[in-house]
């Protein structure tokens, strides 16, 4: 790990995790940042690895800096002929945003160079609600948002939008309650600011007693109340003690949907309606996670075409009991099927929700892009399957119209590595 203190950057290894980068930058204290540096927004889980996180878009809550992966300057990847390959805006923008949340189809990341920003006091308010009330918030940002966007104005859409800026939410689906958490970045340190410390509760927690996995199905999860005790961290992120305990607690997938924020407030009104309409609460034994993410630039990002409101929820029951979580999967196939979500890259759902992905109805603005990039800059180095090309829907017209937006890479290798 390097940091370049005059371009703002820190230049990264993909394997090392992103707890030890953020942990380096914290304890890198100089003149210019006396506190340390931090990166401008960062996930929940950070104990994956910095290359995996960019690759799938990872991220945390911000609607002005986007996903780990906009956060990204550079990327060396290693492609499938074993050319080391340096990717840049100033190389090859189309190709840049095709290898900016790549999912592992354009070669394999081994470097990146990412922004960094002075660590600095955040001031945090936490309010419990129910989720009722905050879909109603949600829904006022989405009509101000809407409205903000027929005037084309980057200062009235942030105006519309700035009050989820940086907004976390814990969702208890079987009570209906919801813990909204905000953070406000302070220019000066308060003189009782509490030092980063290593949080005593998470979103993991849960009640006091010894419950095993099989006895939970008549466990309601904590109160919103419980989780406000203790905690001096000043953005919610899984401790390293927690991420050990749930990896070993019990087996789980977790999946995570997308929804655009032009329909995020209607969108969690129904899926609210459905799960008091049809118990479905009782699918759940660990709180959701809410997020808010903008706009980015990469062609495969779930925010390639706007900003969205993300929703992480965690299944404990099917591996535990052997028999579909029918509860969870109809909340899931809600946000799905009637909000326009996309899934996660990195996450649970695939199979079920999409067998066989059709880019070019889900990603209807960019996905040409990103396959003319991978056609005509990487040829037949990228194995792409059978269902995606199938679906596309551009053919080679489209694949040739757009790929003119690119040179090549021809600048963008650096060293060649012939294979035996």
């Amino acid at each position: 790990m390097k940091v370049d203190e005059d371009e703002s950057t820190v230049t990264v290894q993909a394997g090392v995790l992103q707890r030890d980068l953020l942990d380096y930058l914290a304890n890198y204290s100089s003149r210019k940042a006396p506190q340390g540096y931090t990166l401008p927004a960062f996930s929940w889980f950070i104990d994956q690895t910095i290359g995996g996180a960019v690759a799938t878009a990872t991220h945390g809550s911000s609607l002005r800096h986007g996903s780990l992966s906009n956060q990204v300057t550079s990327i060396q990847a290693v492609l499938a002929n074993g050319t080391v390959a340096n990717f840049s805006p100033r190389l090859d923008k189309h190709l840049w945003r095709a290898m900016q949340v790549s999912v592992g189809r354009l070669g394999l990341i081994t470097q990146l160079t990412l922004k960094i920003v002075p660590q600095q006091s955040v001031q945090r308010v936490e309010q419990d609600m129910t989720v009722a009330k905050f879909a109603d918030q949600v829904k006022q940002v989405q009509d101000a948002y809407l409205q903000a966007k027929q005037t084309g104005s980057p200062s009235a859409i942030w105006t519309a939008l700035h009050s989820l800026n940086e907004t976390q939410c814990f969702w208890y689906v079987p009570t209906g309650d919801l813990w909204r958490v905000d953070y406000q970045r302070l220019e000066e340190q308060p003189d009782d600011a509490i030092s980063n410390t290593t949080p005593e509760v998470t979103a993991m927690d849960g009640p006091d007693a010894d419950i095993g996995t099989y006895s939970q199905q008549q466990q309601q999860p904590v109160s919103p109340q419980e989780l406000m005790n203790g905690d001096a961290r000043a953005y919610l992120s899984m401790s390293e003690a927690a991420s050990v305990a749930s990896s070993n607690f019990a087996p789980y997938d977790q999946y995570e949907v997308s929804i655009p924020l032009e329909t995020a407030g209607d969108c969690l009104h129904m899926v609210l309606g459905e799960i008091d309409s049809k118990q479905l609460g009782e699918g759940f034994r660990t709180p959701g996670l809410i997020r808010f993410v903008s706009q980015d630039t990469g062609y495969l990002s779930p925010t390639s075409d706007g900003p969205r409101m993300f929703v992480n929820l965690e299944d404990y029951l099917s591996h535990t009991t052997g028999t579909v979580n029918t509860e969870f999967q109809t909340v899931i196939g809600l946000f799905h099927d009637k909000c326009n979500a996309r899934m996660h890259w990195g996450k649970a759902g695939w199979p079920e929700h999409e067998p066989c992905y059709d880019g070019s109805k889900l990603l209807p603005k960019t996905w040409c892009h990103f396959g003319c990039a991978v056609q005509v800059n990487f040829d037949k180095l990228v194995a792409v399957p059978r269902c995606i090309v199938s679906q596309a829907g551009h053919g080679k017209e489209g694949i040739m119209a757009c790929s003119e937006q690119s040179p090549g890479i021809q600048e963008a290798v650096v060293k060649t590595t012939e294979r035996p």
